[in-house]
């Protein structure tokens, strides 16, 4: 079951993302600019969400494989902003990179080689 609890996890985690990224921009994201290390992190971050998306697309389709593959999509959308110069808060860059944590701790155990 343990499956089971990453998937209801990673529901979370993609609902989060999906508002935070849809929502109104903050005062404070309008006005600063990522730090050299947060863009270099956030690169690192995206390589690995784009390894996982790539490895999970390669197993067969399922719910769970479903909702990890767009939890790490919106975690990669997530970091391309920061990327590009674009803050978000500190609770949406940590649920972002819980999900491609779990997905990768998920990926490993199916047979994920990073």
């Amino acid at each position: 079951m343990r499956i089971g609890k990453k998937l209801v996890i990673a529901g979370v985690v993609m609902g989060l993302l999906m508002g935070a990224i849809m929502g109104c921009e903050t005062l404070k994201s309008a006005f600063c600019s990522p730090t050299v290390q947060e863009v270099a992190d956030a690169a690192d971050f995206v390589a690995n969400a784009e390894a996982l998306v790539a490895f999970m697309s390669t197993l067969a389709p399922s719910a769970e494989v479903s909702a990890v593959i767009a939890a790490l999509k919106i975690a990669k959308a997530m970091f391309d902003q920061i990327r590009s110069g674009i803050c978000v808060s500190a609770d949406q860059q940590q649920a972002a990179t819980a999900a491609i944590k779990a997905s990768q701790t998920m990926a490993l155990k199916l047979g994920y080689r990073p």
